[in-house]
């Protein structure tokens, strides 16, 4: 099982659309200050996302899908112990950063700006080249990956279906850990988690998201910082990006004086931005008060 064996996986059940575009990025005005004044994201750490169900929500599918299978079988309370050990001590971490593809989301403003924030349009054609990952500690070592939000419950099965059966095939004759073993437990758990990273119940489709994943070889690869948000320290990776990839910025459906527009043209030029190249859009959405 070659790393090949992730690749397959991610062809068959991601949708990567690296030419999907534009697509947007809804922010506060405080989070649209610092990526336009930096040029750049702070990517956060997958086990620290908003939804704290995304993680747990393929591992129970897995263990769903494990119990059925095995079903009748004398070792199944081992066997399925033994995969969740490789689950949880075989660990990959993964920085997320999330797009939508909706330009005007009633959700999406709600969720993440306070209804009058900003949201920035992004030209992701050119994605790989045109993004930096800026806390690299080991050159050539990180994996990227672009692709929608899988929402659908039947694809979810059918992949995490087929990693249940490769795993049950490597430890229903378990007699130790040799080097091709962990090679493919390597693997196995890799596309595990990054299918987990793209995977999410039915119940979030409103969002219409997209993804794009940093997943470094050894956790020390990628270095790290921490943010406070909600009481919490949020670890994050930083990529940067080049001012051509923004195209627009739309002001948020509750922020309906005229000087924001002409004072967010001003913090454009002020930062090297051509404003006249930048559409400068208000939300469609009606507001009642």
């Amino acid at each position: 099982m070659e790393y090949q064996y992730v690749i397959d996986k991610i062809d068959k059940y991601l949708e990567m659309d690296e030419y999907l575009t534009p697509l947007y990025h809804y922010t506060s005005v405080y989070g649209i200050e610092g990526i336009l004044k930096k040029r750049e994201f702070w990517v956060s750490h997958s086990d620290f996302l908003n939804d704290k169900t995304e993680r747990k929500y393929t591992i129970n599918l897995l263990i769903n899908i494990l119990d059925n299978k095995l079903e009748g079988f004398s070792r199944k309370k081992e066997l399925i112990d033994l995969i969740l050990y490789n689950l949880n001590s075989i660990d990959f971490p993964i920085y997320v950063l999330s797009f939508c593809q909706n330009k005007d989301s009633n959700l999406m403003w709600s969720n993440y700006s306070n209804n009058d924030g900003y949201n920035l349009e992004f030209d992701l054609s050119t994605f790989r080249s045109d993004f930096e990952i800026l806390d690299v500690n080991v050159e050539d070592s990180i994996a990227t990956y672009k692709s929608k939000v899988i929402y659908d419950k039947e694809i979810h099965k059918e992949a995490i279906t087929e990693l249940a059966d490769d795993y049950i095939e490597i430890f229903e004759n378990f007699s130790g850990i040799g080097v091709e073993l962990k090679i493919k437990l390597h693997n196995l758990q890799l596309a595990f988690q990054i299918l987990s990273a793209f995977f999410k119940d039915e119940c979030f489709q409103q969002e219409e998201e997209h993804r794009f994943i940093l997943v470094p070889a050894f956790a020390d690869d990628l270095a790290y910082h921490c943010r406070v948000a909600n009481g919490a320290f949020i670890p994050y990776t930083r990529i940067g990006f080049e001012s051509n990839l923004i195209k627009g910025v739309t002001i948020g459906p509750k922020n309906k004086m005229d000087i924001s527009e002409e004072g967010l043209k001003s913090f454009l030029t002020l930062n090297g931005f051509d404003s006249e190249d930048i559409e400068i859009k208000r939300s469609n959405i009606p507001y009642r008060y």
